[in-house]
């Protein structure tokens, strides 16, 4: 099997593989070379893949879309650890999903300040037409 990775801004191609494991919002799918195709929505995690020879290696992923037609899968995903060791993958991807909260805080906070404004827009034009 050949596993694509789509990232914004690379392609990630793995070769020769035996064996993909992933984790979806569904619960855990291993995929074999013979599998069924199928579509499944990721979660975010790890990727285990092994190679014919049988080295296993893991990606980190941050969510995504996994399509699997033939012996091709491909995993569209927002941001990927490719080549890492397995405690770097679970840093790097434990610190990206703090930096998305945080923006995601940012941006909450920005919302309400912005409604806060409006409403309060809307009640003083309210007090001058009396």
């Amino acid at each position: 099997m050949t596993l694509e990775v789509f990232m914004p801004s690379e392609i990630h191609r793995v070769r020769d593989l035996v064996l993909i494991e992933v984790e979806s919002q569904a619960g855990h799918l291993t995929l074999l070379p013979r599998h069924i195709d199928c579509a499944a929505e990721l979660v975010s995690g790890l990727v285990r893949v092994r190679y014919d020879e049988g080295e296993e290696r893991y990606l980190g992923i941050d969510g995504g879309t996994l399509v699997k037609i033939d012996d091709r899968v491909t995993i569209s995903t927002p941001r990927a650890v490719v080549d890492g060791e397995l405690g770097i993958i679970h840093e790097t991807l434990a610190q990206r999903r703090r930096q998305r909260e945080a923006r995601e805080r940012k941006n909450r906070m920005a919302l309400v300040r912005l409604e806060f404004e409006l409403a309060r827009s809307l009640f003083e034009q309210e007090q001058h037409r009396e």
